[in-house]
C-alpha cells in the first residue's frame, strides 16, 4: 500500500511539472517579440524566440520557410504571381512571387539556413470579391506557387489557401508551426 502512495504522488508530482511548464512556455511564447512583414516584403529571422508575422492576406499569398534544425525563418507577403509584366522597370521583388521566392530563399541561406532542411507553408490567395477571371489575383497567385515550388523542389508541407476570407499569420521560430487567424474564428495551428 505505501508503493500505491508513493506511486500517486509521484504522478501528481509530474502532472504538476507539465501544468508549470505548459504555463511558462506559453507565457514565454506570449512575451516573444515579433517581426512584422509588410505587404510587398519579407523578412528573416536568426532568432529562435521570435514571431514572423503578416496581417490581412486577401488575394497576397504568404510564404513561410523555416530550417528546423537552425531555427531559422523567414517569411515573405507577395501581392502578385510574375514580375514579366514589368520588365525593363525597377521593381520591388518581394511584391511579386516569382522574384520575392529566390530572394528569400538565397537570405535564408546566407543568414546560415540549409536548403534541404527548408520546411515552406503557404496561406491566403482568397477571392474576396466576385470578379471575372482578369482580376482573380489570389487564383493567380496560387497556380504561380505551384508552379514555382515544382520547379525550386520546395518541400511544402502546407497549404491554406483559396476560399472567401483574408488570413493573419504568425510564424513561430522556435517551432516553424505557423498561427492561422481568420475574423471571427479561433486560431489553429499549420
Amino acid at each position: 500500500m505505501p508503493s500505491e502512495i508513493t506511486l500517486s504522488s509521484f504522478f501528481e508530482s509530474i502532472s504538476f511539472l507539465a501544468s508549470r511548464m505548459a504555463s511558462t512556455f506559453n507565457t514565454v511564447a506570449e512575451q516573444m517579440p515579433t517581426i512584422i512583414v509588410g505587404v510587398a516584403d519579407f523578412k528573416i529571422s536568426t532568432e529562435p524566440c521570435t514571431y514572423l508575422a503578416t496581417h490581412a492576406l486577401g488575394s497576397c499569398l504568404g510564404v513561410t520557410f523555416h530550417d528546423s534544425k537552425r531555427r531559422i525563418g523567414g517569411m515573405l507577403h507577395a501581392m502578385l504571381p510574375s514580375a514579366s509584366l514589368h520588365e525593363g522597370q525597377k521593381i520591388r521583388e518581394a511584391m511579386f512571387l516569382d522574384t520575392g521566392i529566390p530572394r528569400l530563399l538565397t537570405a535564408l541561406v546566407r543568414a546560415g539556413a540549409k536548403k534541404s532542411d527548408i520546411r515552406c507553408k503557404v496561406f491566403g490567395g482568397a477571392q474576396l470579391m466576385a470578379t471575372d477571371n482578369f482580376f482573380r489575383i489570389g487564383s493567380k497567385n496560387i497556380d504561380m506557387f505551384y508552379r514555382i515550388s515544382h520547379e525550386m523542389e520546395l518541400d511544402v508541407v502546407s497549404w491554406e489557401v483559396s476560399g472567401r476570407v483574408n488570413r493573419t499569420i504568425r510564424l513561430n521560430n522556435q517551432t516553424g508551426d505557423v498561427i492561422v487567424k481568420i475574423p471571427s474564428k479561433p486560431e489553429f495551428i499549420r
